[in-house]
This record gives C-alpha cells, sequence and structure tokens, in this order.
C-alpha cells in the first residue's frame, strides 16, 4: 500500500532543493550556514531516490532517504534549541536526540524485511510502523516548541526553520494518519510533499543568512517536558498492556478473550485514575523537574500564578483562601492555614496572631500570643520555619500535620501573618531555592493583604465622612428649627391668648416635629444619589407655599412654567429652597426678594434674587460654598454648601452671580427628568454663562 509517486515533480524538487543548497554554501555565513545545507542535501537525497524508484516511493532505499530526512529535520532543531539554550539544556536536548535516535532505528528497521517479518511474529509490528509518524512527530513538537518559548528578539532568527521542517513533518502526518484511515497511502498526498518541500527550500536559504547568535533560557517548557514524559510512560504502559494480552490470546482457552477484555479495561481505569491523581502527576512532575531542569521553579509561570490566584474575583474564592493558594500551590501543598495579625495592634517583632481563614483545613478560631515560639522562630520575618516532629504540638493539634511556615512580611508593617503548609503531595526536601521562592511570595501576598486592608479604612473612612456629611446638614436643619421655636416663645407672652396666634403656634410646633422626624430619619439611612420617578413636584406650588408667612415681601414669577414637573424629593426641594431664602431675607433688609422660574432645556431654572448688599467674586470663589466657613458671626458655613449638594445629588446644581452693591442672584438647576447627578466641570456651557455676570 505504498503507491506511486510522479517521476517528474520529485525530479524538479530535486533540483530546486539542489540549487538552494548550493546558494546556502556560497552566501551563508560559516557554521550558521552548515544546519540549513545539510537539512537540504537531505532533501535532496530523498527526492532523488524517489524519482528514481516512484514505484515504492516510501519503501526501500527510498524510504531509507525519507527516514533520514525527517532524522536530519530534528537534528538541525535540536542544534537551533543548542545555540539558544547553550549549555543550559543540555541534558534535556540529549534527551530529545536520544529519543530521535532510538525512533530512526527503528523506523529504518521497519524497512528491513527480515526485521519486519520477527517483529510480525513476535506481535512488535505495531511498533515498527509508528515509528515513522512518531519521528515525524518529534520534529513537529520540536519546532512547535522552539518557536513558541523562543523569546520575541530571537523569533526572527528561528521561524523559517520551524515553519519550513515543522510544517514539511506535519504534512507527512497527514499523510501517515489519510493512510491509516484509508488503508492505502494517497498518490496525490505523495506528490504533494515534492511540491511543498520545493516551496519549503528558500525558507531554509534565508533562515540559513540570519546569523545572530545569543545565549538564551530554555526554549523547551516544562509542560512539554511533563506531557512528553506522560505521554511516554503512559505508551510504555500500554505497550506492555499489549504484551501481556498477545501472551494470553496466545496461550489460548475458554477465558483468554474475557482476560484480554478485562485487562483493557483495567488498563484504561489504571491510566484514568494516574491521569486524574494530583499525587501521581506531582510525583511524575517532581521526577521530571528534578532530572530535566537545573532550577526547580519555571519562576515567570509561578509569578504568573501568584499573580492570577491573588487578582481572582472575591466570587471564585474569599481573599484569605486566595492568600493561601498562592504560597501554597507553588510548594504542592494541599492544604494551609492563615494566621493575621489584628488590624489595630502596631508592628512588633512577635505579635499576637489570629486564625483568619483556612483551605482544606479545619476552621478553628485559635489565636498565637504575642511571643509565641511559632513567631520567634520566622526572626520577623526574615526566614521560612520548617516546624520539627516535636515543635508546635498545639497548632498540630488544632491544625493537623504542618510541614511550612511562611512569614508573610510586610515592607512598613513588618510581620503581618503567617501561612501553614501541609506536607506536599509529593515529599520532597526543601532547599534555599524553595525558602527563597516562599519568602518572596509571603511578601508579596502581604503585600496583597496589606491592600485590601487600606482599601476597606479608605471605604470606612467614606462612610464616616458621608454619616458627618449628613449630621452638618442635620444639625444646620436643627438650627432652623431651633430659630422658628425661639421665635414662636418670644413672641408667645405677648400673643398666648390670641386664637389666630394659638392655631399658628400649633402648626409652627407640628411642622418642627416633623422637620426633626424626618432630619432623624435621614441621619440614620444614606441619601439616594438619584431620585426617583415618583420623586416629582411642581415647583412653583411648593415656592408658594414656603413663602407664606415670611416677613419680607417675596414675588413669584412662574409664568408658563408654574406646573413644569421637576424630579426632585420634595424634602430636599424645601430645605434648598428655605436655605437661599433665609439668606435672601436677610441680605435684603425689607426690600423685596424675588423668585423666577424658567426652563433651560432639560433643566428648570429656579432664580432667587434679592436686594441687598452683594457678595465680592474673591467671596464667591473661595467661600461661599466652602462648608464650615461663614462671614456671619453665628453662622456655620452649612447652607450653601448643603443646597449646592442637595441639588448635584438630584442631578442638577447651584449657581451663584453677585457683585458688591448690586445684589444676588442664586440660581437652583433642577432635572425635569430623572437623571444621574452632574458634576460641576461636566454641565451645560450655557447655563454657567448665564449665571455669570
Amino acid at each position: 500500500m505504498s503507491g506511486t509517486a510522479s517521476f517528474t515533480l520529485h525530479a524538479g524538487c530535486a533540483a530546486i532543493s539542489a540549487a538552494w543548497t548550493v546558494l546556502v554554501l556560497v552566501v551563508g555565513r560559516g557554521a550558521a550556514a552548515r544546519p540549513p545545507a545539510v537539512a537540504g542535501a537531505t532533501i535532496v537525497l530523498w527526492a532523488t531516490t524517489v524519482a528514481l524508484t516512484p514505484e515504492n516511493p516510501l519503501d526501500g532505499i527510498a524510504g531509507f532517504a525519507d527516514v533520514l530526512r525527517t532524522a536530519t529535520w530534528l537534528a538541525v532543531l535540536l542544534l537551533l534549541c543548542r545555540r539558544l539554550t547553550g549549555s543550559g539544556g543540555a541534558a534535556l536536548l540529549r534527551s530529545f536526540g536520544a529519543l530521535g535516535l532510538v525512533t530512526a532505528v527503528l523506523a529504518a528497521a521497519s524497512l528491513l524485511p527480515a526485521t519486519a517479518e520477527a517483529a510480525r511474529l513476535h506481535g512488535l509490528a505495531p511498533v515498527l510502523t509508528l515509528a515513522r509518524p512518531a519521528l515525524a512527530l518529534l520534529v513537529v513538537l520540536v519546532g512547535e516548541n522552539l518557536y513558541r518559548n523562543a523569546p520575541e528578539d530571537m523569533r526572527w532568527h528561528v521561524v523559517l526553520p520551524c515553519i519550513a521542517l515543522g510544517g514539511l513533518a506535519a504534512f507527512d502526518l497527514w499523510l501517515y494518519a489519510d493512510a491509516a484511515l484509508s488503508g492505502a497511502f494517497s498518490d496525490v498526498l505523495i506528490d504533494s510533499r515534492a511540491v511543498l518541500t520545493a516551496l519549503a527550500a528558500p525558507l531554509l536559504a534565508i533562515a540559513a543568512m540570519r546569523d545572530r547568535r545569543a545565549q538564551r533560557e530554555a526554549p523547551a517548557s516544562r509542560g512539554l517536558v511533563f506531557h512528553g514524559a506522560t505521554l511516554l510512560i503512559a505508551g510504555t504502559f500500554l505497550l506492555g498492556a499489549g504484551v501481556v494480552g498477545e501472551a494470553l490470546h496466545r496461550l489460548g482457552g475458554p477465558w483468554a478473550r474475557v482476560a484480554q477484555v478485562g485487562l483493557l479495561a483495567g488498563t484504561v481505569m489504571t491510566l484514568a485514575v494516574a491521569v486524574t491523581a494530583r499525587s501521581i502527576r506531582s510525583r511524575l512532575r517532581r521526577l521530571v523537574v528534578d532530572h530535566f531542569f537545573h532550577a526547580r521553579y519555571d519562576y515567570r509561570r509561578e509569578w504568573l500564578r501568584c499573580v492570577a490566584t491573588l487578582s481572582a474575583p472575591d466570587a471564585e474564592a474569599s481573599p484569605e483562601v486566595r492568600a493561601i493558594r498562592a504560597v501554597a500551590d507553588p510548594a504542592d501543598s494541599p492544604a494551609g492555614i492563615l494566621l493575621l495579625r489584628d488590624p489595630g495592634d502596631a508592628p512588633s517583632r512577635a505579635p499576637a496572631l489570629s486564625w483568619a481563614g483556612s483551605w482544606n483545613g479545619p476552621a478553628v478560631p485559635m489565636t498565637l500570643p504575642a511571643g509565641h515560639a511559632l513567631v520567634l522562630a520566622l526572626r520577623n520575618g526574615a526566614w521560612v520555619a520548617q516546624p520539627g516532629p516535636g515543635e508546635f504540638q498545639d497548632l498540630r493539634r488544632c491544625f493537623g500535620p504542618i510541614w511550612l511556615a511562611v512569614p508573610l512580611t510586610h515592607h512598613r508593617d513588618g510581620l503581618l501573618g503567617v501561612v501553614l503548609l501541609s506536607p506536599p503531595r509529593a515529599s520532597f526536601a526543601p532547599d534555599g531555592e524553595v525558602f527563597a521562592l516562599l519568602r518572596a511570595l509571603g511578601r508579596e501576598v502581604a503585600m496583597f493583604l496589606a491592600e485590601r486592608r487600606a482599601a476597606q479604612r479608605v471605604a470606612d473612612a467614606e462612610r464616616i465622612q458621608a454619616y458627618a456629611g449628613r449630621f452638618a446638614f442635620v444639625a444646620h436643619d436643627v438650627k432652623t428649627v431651633g430659630t422658628q421655636l425661639s421665635l414662636l416663645l418670644a413672641n408667645a407672652d405677648a400673643n398666648i391668648g390670641d386664637p389666630e396666634f394659638q392655631q399658628d403656634m400649633l402648626v409652627t410646633v407640628r411642622a418642627a416635629a416633623e422637620r426633626i422626624n424626618t432630619l432623624i430619619a435621614r441621619l440614620r439611612m444614606p441619601e439616594e444619589g438619584t431620585p426617583s420617578s415618583a420623586s416629582r413636584i411642581r415647583p412653583g406650588a411648593r415656592l408658594k407655599q414656603l413663602v407664606g408667612r415670611r416677613p419680607v415681601p417675596i414675588l413669584i414669577e412662574a409664568g408658563d412654567e408654574e406646573e413644569t414637573l421637576v424630579a426632585m424629593a420634595p424634602e430636599a426641594f424645601d430645605a434648598a429652597v428655605t436655605h437661599l431664602l433665609d439668606n435672601a431675607v436677610e441680605a435684603s433688609q425689607g426690600q423685596p426678594v424675588v423668585i423666577r422660574l424658567q426652563r433651560q432645556g432639560e433643566m428648570m431654572a429656579v432664580d432667587i434674587v434679592d436686594r441687598g448688599t452683594g457678595m465680592s467674586a474673591a467671596f464667591l470663589r473661595d467661600v461661599l460654598f466652602r462648608p464650615l466657613a461663614s462671614s456671619k458671626p453665628d453662622g456655620n458655613g452649612i447652607g450653601a454648601w448643603q443646597a449646592r449638594e442637595l441639588l448635584r445629588r438630584a442631578g442638577g446644581d447651584l449657581l451663584a452671580r453677585s457683585s458688591l452693591g448690586s445684589g444676588t442672584t442664586m440660581r437652583m438647576l433642577v432635572p425635569t427628568e430623572p437623571s444621574a447627578p452632574i458634576p460641576a466641570a461636566q454641565k451645560p456651557a450655557e447655563l454657567a454663562a448665564e449665571a455669570c455676570p
């Protein structure tokens, strides 16, 4: 089922590849040109042999040339890895080289009739049959890993060989896969190899001219080594199961078939358990890391994992659990306990630590007193403690076995806490590299926890500030109510017998009681920033009620806007107008006060105009809307600021226009429809312009 090949296409491929190989040797620079030239020479040899024996393009001498070509590609890619890594990845490259050599030998042996017959008699024919696809697969894996793990500035150096050699090897895999599915090799795919190879030859020539040598870290990722080792071990296990199954088949007997089925099921279940068991995977990873890499950790991967763990949303895990996992995962520990210093405690060398969270461990609210042996052993967070078998029995009774105690050291607050780790899934002896990584992660986790505490303190301060702001509003309104009641008492002695005064007194006291209750409710509950659709009032009607009993004449010029609805809570509207009217009446000194209503786009403008002495530009800029700043001897500087805040929370604003000797106009901008609050810097330019003199 080897198929047939086209003499013309393969002869043309040989000629084109030979030309490019000669060009590489002539133009290429020294040692950098040799690997592409060797790869091109093997391509020429392969294409020539296929052209001479088109009836057997995959067997005989053409088959040997095919194996030599693929093995040379693997060697070229490994040599590129060597150039990038220097001596850093020598052990790993030797391992891949040995694996490729064994696979190439098996692939060549599969072409020998005697070897193939012997393998068939002993049930090893599938191993030889898969050798050639496995060799092509190795080329694809090494090429992909070389490109993906090369630094950005080195990918220009390796991209063309990876595309050319890896792409041709991937096409070979397609050829073998198609033959396995259809039962015969496709003549079209066999001839297509010649065309693709001729197209890839220029890429090798260009790559030979890119002579930039650099020493870099090993491009082979730990994930590739781990998964490759897993596949090799699983393949060896399956091969052993196949040998046992073949032995059972040869022994015969009525139970042989049942035993084969049971062996297959047991093999699959065993592999499933091995793949899903974290302890087995940890032991395999430990074995691979210890024997293939000089460094125990891939620090880039560990750093990214720590950042991803700490930045995960609170919905996935609590901050305490994330802090434990950020330290436990690199150490392969399956559980941990977090002990933290109380936020109110001052930094010290041996602070008291309390239980703050558990991950896969018991939740015991235990507190370590100041000067506990564990805290002293950490030396103020400078070292990772490894308790002995008889140490810290109180902690072991509460939290189970303890393997390591990792300090959480903050650069400003000192020892912030400690993470107690359980023994790892695959036991190993921690060394200085492990301790250094855990100390660095402990400092990162300490900054994460300290930042969260700082954010919580800021949030608490904001809530206290908001409460203080509401209290200032309430205090100002209480002062107004107190002034009204004082005036009522001052007039009571002379008019207490007047029935009309008595009626007005009841109305005033009732209104004062209702207002005080409203102020208390406002103090208990946060105010809404945006009015609801139900909080709509007619400003004309509300203004008439508010100016009814003022000692100074107040004129309301509403025009057609008297029935217009504005979106603002009645209490907030009344409070803002009351503050501004009180100031206007006091400044007018008996002169009439004018209130004008006019529509300004989506806003209702309520102008309160007095004929007082006015205010200077500096006072408008620096004092008027500044809380707790007032020019009155008995004032507290809350009225104008509170009125503006109430309007801004409703989505409006308060603007002032005044000059010395010409009175003052306070413009209230109230939204006619519900809208979000508008910052002062974003209010419409035309409204701000109208407020200017």
